[in-house]
């Protein structure tokens, strides 16, 4: 329902209804207040001076005046089946409220019509790469102001699952495999898009990291490895990013669709971890109201709005199966994110701007600081245009901007390859060649390969980790005729680099980089841009490194006695809640470079690697401790010729204690950028439940005494800097 005035008559009415009398005056005060929502005339006069004041008092107020319909109506989406309208619903349009509006947009916004151009920026891995709260705060707040010009109000992002497989089709639609890093970026994206009035969305809750039989897949875990991975993200979305929306997804958890689970919504994110926002599911992600209100969903949307809608919810208040007190909680949690994002009062809201000058800039350097320099052998890179006379080009991604599919597609007014950014900086020097035969190859002063991987996105996985199509034999035979070689990988993952890494003179991930993508690649390249990127994800050597295969849990399995199940029927009446397969995550804490840690398998790159074109060092490390906090410092110093930025970053490695902890886990983490010959002092503040693990038995964060390790370094497996801490008794900690 759109924003609309409401008639002269209907003021009077509405007025006489509520038992206020209001003059003439007053009448024609309240056809311009119903403009912007509340008919303020006709409700306390002194709450609705200030649109972003008295929030609390103002929800209380207007649940005073909304019929049980009302109210029921704001906590589903449209129930057409129409698809534009499947991102809408809500509203009062007895009180000139418009409806709740939101769109996908985890690297650029997707309107449901597909003819207006947004812009593309990097996937959110790549963002992760960059480890700098200040990029995630822009790529929110860009979004959010390409919302606002769409006149929207819910962001569906940031997707913060972590990358449990290489395989997963949405990894690149994540933050990489670490908890605490996916938790902190995500949190300075949601609040750069909600600084200026949009609703961040933490999704998709929770270990949403298998695509193939979604809707089907039962994540089965212990709390412990809840607590400490795949629900940390959102906790810290909630705790630091103050994040107003959650989307509860398709998948199960310990048997029950998470749309219904009270013990994930209700008991842990309500009531343990204090979220007021709205829970919203994924579009197919409800089935059955009573239990999916019981357990603490406040609104269903897209196909399943039905959920809510078609009078089932209405009638089980009105029946008393639902009480009247949990419809009012739901409803002032839909209020407060109307009040919060501007539905009710539209005139406070910026117009925003979209696709914009401001923003393709903003898209090419952030898809540039995201690319991982994965290996530069004797300083290959960066290149000088003015001293290569033949380049060959050539690779199958050569000529395409590589992107997911589904939630993650973005449909942008331009898009640079990688040829024609390549041809934008080398001219008549560069030469396209799909096919390069050996004489050519072995004639160029460099060599650019463009690999791809396998297409992938919402819904499909990856079958393999290996480049298809004989990439990786063609890459080896272009070693082979000419050491120049430079690999850049577009991809949305990890992928085999074996067996030619080690033939090739350098490596670049440039992972799915939006429609700067060519100008991007070629920025890095010739060191217009000094790579400063870190790995968010670990490379492995092969698929059974990782620990979900190594312990063969993926794909999950199909349960004893189960068909494989058709894709969920999409009308009301044959939709039922199904689990069929399980995905038990035995691996516990351990999954990632702990995993890796734990077992001593050499990554073929760790996490947290990557190179730059200058050199860093570490030193001075100092540790003080507080009642409320531990300060780690540290120099960095840059020794090298270029400017550049290195990521500090903060390890913890536990005592030997009742239960079995990861070598070293990230605890924290910081960016700085230096020139050369600068330096500086980076202070990491960690609090001192950084030391704790999640106790079971207590249901508390439990940090055992013992010796502590701080370490300090360049990736996991380059530790350069470390120092004892020492805990004399046992400390228990509410929340993380």
């Amino acid at each position: 329902m759109s924003h609309r005035t409401i008639p002269k008559a209907n003021v009077a009415d509405v007025a006489k209804e509520q038992g206020v009398l209001i003059s003439r005056r007053a009448c024609a005060a309240a056809l311009t207040a119903a403009t912007v929502g509340l008919g303020r005339a006709f409700a306390a006069p002194e709450l609705y001076k200030d649109p972003r004041a008295n929030i609390e008092r103002r929800i209380t107020d207007l649940l005073q005046r909304l019929t049980v319909e009302e109210k029921v109506n704001l906590c589903h989406g449209n129930v057409t089946m129409d698809t534009p309208k499947r991102f809408q619903g809500g509203g009062i349009p007895r009180l000139g409220i418009g409806e709740l509006r939101m769109l996908d947009g985890r690297q650029g916004i997707r309107p449901m019509d597909t003819k207006t151009p947004t812009t593309a920026l990097p996937c959110t891995l790549s963002l992760s790469c960059t480890w700098s709260l200040e990029a995630a705060s822009e790529f929110g707040a860009l979004l959010a102001r390409e919302l606002l010009a769409l006149d929207q109000h819910v962001l569906l992002a940031p997707c913060m699952n972590l990358m449990r497989s290489p395989l997963g089709g949405r990894n690149f639609e994540n933050l990489g495999e670490d908890p605490l890093l996916a938790g902190r970026m995500a949190s300075a994206y949601i609040q750069g898009a909600q600084k200026i009035g949009v609703a961040g969305c933490s999704a998709i809750l929770v270990a949403n990291d298998y695509e193939a039989h979604r809707h089907y897949t039962s994540s089965n875990m212990d709390e412990r490895t809840l607590r400490e991975m795949h629900l940390l993200p959102f906790e810290l979305s909630i705790a630091e990013g103050r994040v107003w929306t959650i989307m509860a997804a398709n998948n199960l958890y310990n048997g029950v669709h998470i749309a219904a689970n009270r013990h994930l919504l209700q008991e842990i994110l309500k009531d343990k971890l204090g979220f007021d926002g709205v829970i919203l599911t994924d579009w197919r992600a409800a089935y059955e109201t009573i239990p999916t209100a019981m357990a603490g969903t406040d609104m269903t949307t897209g196909i399943c709005a039905y959920v809510f809608g078609d009078g089932r919810f209405l009638e089980a208040v009105r029946s008393g199966q639902v009480p009247q007190t949990l419809l009012d909680e739901k409803v002032s949690r839909v209020l407060r994110l109307y009040f919060r994002t501007g539905v009710t009062n539209p005139e406070i809201r910026s117009k925003g701007e979209i696709e914009t000058p401001r923003h393709r800039t903003l898209a090419r350097r952030l898809a540039a600081e995201g690319m991982v320099l994965l290996r530069n052998d004797r300083g290959l890179l960066p290149v000088d245009p003015a001293k290569v006379r033949n380049v060959v080009v050539t690779g199958p991604g050569a000529s395409v901007v590589p992107a997911g599919g589904g939630s993650g597609a973005v449909k942008p007014p331009f898009a640079v390859t990688p040829w024609a950014g390549i041809r934008s900086v080398f001219a008549d020097r560069a030469r396209l060649e799909p096919n390069a035969d050996a004489k050519s190859v072995r004639e160029a002063d460099l060599v650019l390969f463009f690999a791809v991987d396998a297409r992938h996105g919402e819904g499909t996985d990856r079958v393999s980790v290996e480049l298809p199509d004989g990439q990786a034999a063609r890459i080896t035979e272009l070693a082979g005729a000419n050491p120049n070689l430079v690999v850049t990988l577009l991809v949305g993952g990890p992928v085999s680099v074996e067996p030619w890494a080690d033939k090739t003179r350098a490596i670049l991930a440039a992972w799915y980089a939006g429609q700067s993508t060519g100008d991007a690649i070629a920025d890095v390249l010739t060191g217009k841009v000094n790579p400063s990127a870190k790995l968010t994800c670990t490379f492995g050597r092969q698929l059974k490194d990782y620990a979900c295969h190594a312990l063969g849990q993926w794909p999950p399995q199909l349960l004893a006695g189960m068909k494989q199940p058709v894709p969920p029927p999409l009308k009301p009446e044959e939709r039922i809640p199904l689990y069929a397969y399980a995905a038990d995550y035995k691996e516990g804490v351990f999954m990632g470079y702990r995993w890796f840690d734990e077992h001593q398998i050499e990554p073929r790159f760790p996490f947290g690697h990557g190179l730059s074109y200058t050199i860093f060092k570490l030193s001075g490390m100092k540790l003080r401790e507080g009642s409320e906090k531990i300060t780690v410092s540290c120099t960095v110093v840059n020794t090298g010729t270029r400017e550049g930025a290195e990521v500090v970053q903060l390890y913890l490695a536990p005592p030997k204690g009742s239960v079995p902890r990861p070598p070293r886990e990230l605890k924290g983490f910081a960016r700085v950028s230096l020139r050369p010959g600068e330096r500086r002092q980076v202070q990491i503040d960690l609090r001192p439940s950084a030391l704790a693990y999640y106790d079971e038995a207590s249901g508390r964060w439990k940090a055992e005494a013992g010796r502590y390790e701080i370490q300090i370094g360049k990736s996991s497996r380059d530790i350069q800097l470390r120092s004892d801490l020492k805990l004399s008794r046992d400390r228990f900690f509410s929340q993380l």
